[in-house]
C-alpha cells in the first residue's frame, strides 16, 4: 500500500512539474526535491543550498557546460552577465529568443550571455538549434534540473542580469520584450 501511495504521489508531482501556465511563463514545483535530487545538486554544485534570488543580492556562483564546448563560470566573468533559464517546449521562452539573439549580437563584447536549458537532453537542444539556426548565443545544459532547483526557478523564462560586481541587477520572471532587456543591459554596462 505504501509503495502504491508513493508511486501515485510521485506521478502527481511529475505532472504538476509541467502542467501549469499563466500564458506568460511556465511554473514548476520544486517541493518534490527528494534525497536523490539533493545528491545530484550537491555533486553538481558542491552544495545543496537552494537560493531565493532577489535583485540586490550577490549572485551565487554558477558553473555550467555549454554548447560552445566550454564551461561557463560566473566567478571568472569580468563583464556583466545575462543568465536566461528556458526550455524548447516553452512558448514564451521561444518568443523572447529572437530579441535575446539580437541583444547578444549588440552586447556580446560588453556582456556575457548564457541561456540555461532546463531538463532537456543535448540532442533535443541540438535539434532546436538546427531548426532555429539564427541562435548563436551560448546555451548551458542543465539536463537533470539541478541548477533550476538550486536557484529556485519556479517559472520560465527567468532571466537574471548580474553586474560586474556579481550583484543581481534585475531578476525577471516571464518573457520580456527586446526593448525592455535592452534597457536593462544598457544600464548594467554603464556601471
Amino acid at each position: 500500500m505504501k509503495k502504491l501511495l508513493l508511486s501515485v504521489l510521485m506521478s502527481l508531482a511529475l505532472l504538476s512539474l509541467f502542467a501549469c501556465s499563466n500564458g506568460n511563463s511556465y511554473y514548476f514545483s520544486n517541493e518534490q526535491a527528494n534525497e536523490s535530487e539533493d545528491k545530484k545538486l550537491s555533486e553538481a554544485n558542491g552544495d545543496n543550498i537552494i537560493y531565493n534570488l532577489e535583485q540586490g543580492m550577490t549572485m551565487p556562483n554558477i558553473k555550467v557546460e555549454t554548447n560552445k564546448g566550454v564551461t561557463f563560470d560566473l566567478q571568472k566573468s569580468k563583464k556583466p552577465v545575462l543568465i536566461n533559464f528556458w526550455a524548447t517546449w516553452c512558448p514564451p521562452c521561444r518568443e523572447e529568443m529572437p530579441g535575446l539573439q539580437n541583444l547578444y549580437e549588440k552586447y556580446k563584447d560588453k556582456v556575457d550571455f548564457v541561456m540555461i536549458n532546463l531538463g532537456e537532453t543535448k540532442e533535443i537542444i541540438q535539434d532546436f538549434l538546427v531548426e532555429n539556426e539564427i541562435y548563436t548565443f551560448p546555451i548551458g545544459y542543465d539536463k537533470d534540473g539541478a541548477l533550476g532547483i538550486r536557484f529556485n526557478i519556479m517559472a520560465i523564462p527567468d532571466t537574471i542580469i548580474v553586474g560586474k560586481d556579481k550583484i543581481i541587477k534585475n531578476f525577471v520572471v516571464g518573457a520580456r520584450s527586446e526593448a525592455q532587456f535592452d534597457e536593462y543591459l544598457d544600464a548594467v554596462t554603464k556601471e
